[in-house]
């Protein structure tokens, strides 16, 4: 039986640097064999204003052909240049609702997301990343906003208070080859003395750093982890009755600032021959 090619959604409303977001899901697809599809949701508020109904109808259908064009423009090139097979899809509606009924109709396996830089708490960004991790079971790639990941390039791979249970998932292994340095984890406990100690994980040489969870070490990791030469860190999910510091969005809320690419590991699937709904134009 032929084992299915991981399914890789990228969410964008075709704002910001959407070929910076797309060139970090090439690079996952080319590590770990998935396909990508581009879903984009514009807001119809963003389009029409105070409008009649049929002035309305026609800005939404100019719109979808200028959207068109838009993705074929980005997208084509990708498709030429690192040959990794991407569908793309458009719509018009409240993005949660659109997220919502995408990921009911298609189930992704990883779901790409893209964050930009802001001083300001609860941004766009934050609250659609928040939103999808608590509905989303599956793993969430979420994108720095100015160092995403460059495909065909090595990466170096942290953790943050992973168990070897979320490590050991179906693109850990792949994504682990692809690695340039020893692996590092990061734990952050309520009282240890521990001193950093050295181990291995799937064959990887793996060390391990162990923190006091106090203020100064959650105002102080992002800076520490910049300075780690990391480019994806694992953050492991769990599920949203769990809270502390296991509680995927407690875990994201301290790292958010660090300009890394985040992993939020999801359940393990074992589906083969997925057949996806969205074609490319």
């Amino acid at each position: 039986m032929e084992k299915h090619k991981p399914q890789i959604a990228l969410f964008t409303d075709l704002h910001g640097d959407i070929s910076s977001l797309l060139k970090s899901a090439v690079s996952l697809a080319q590590m770990i064999n998935g396909e990508i599809e581009v879903f984009n949701i514009t807001k119809p508020t963003s389009v029409i204003g105070k409008e009649n109904q049929l002035s309305a109808m026609r800005s939404i259908s100019r719109e979808y052909i200028l959207t068109d064009k838009r993705m074929k423009d980005i997208i084509s090139p990708m498709i030429e240049n690192y040959r990794v097979p991407i569908n793309y899809s458009s719509t018009f509606g409240n993005i949660k609702n659109e997220i919502d009924r995408y990921l009911n109709e298609n189930q992704p396996d990883i779901l790409v997301l893209g964050r930009h830089k802001s001083k300001h708490f609860n941004t766009a960004d934050d609250r659609i990343i928040n939103f999808v991790l608590n509905v989303f079971k599956g793993t969430v790639l979420i994108v720095s906003h100015h160092k995403g990941l460059e495909p065909g390039k090595k990466i170096g791979i942290g953790s943050l208070n992973c168990s070897e249970e979320a490590l050991n998932s179906s693109y850990t292994e792949e994504l682990f080859f692809h690695t340039n340095s020893t692996l590092k984890s990061f734990n952050i406990v309520e009282a240890s003395n521990a001193l950093p100690q050295t181990s291995d994980f799937l064959g990887r040489k793996t060390i391990h750093y162990v923190f006091d969870h106090n203020e100064n070490t959650v105002n102080n990791l992002p800076l520490y982890l910049s300075r780690s030469n990391i480019d994806l860190l694992f953050l492991e999910g769990r599920k949203k009755a769990q809270e502390g510091l296991s509680c995927p969005l407690n875990t994201y809320d301290m790292v958010k600032k660090s300009d890394i690419n985040l992993l939020i590991t999801g359940e393990k699937r074992s589906r083969y021959n997925f057949n996806t709904t969205l074609k490319i134009a």
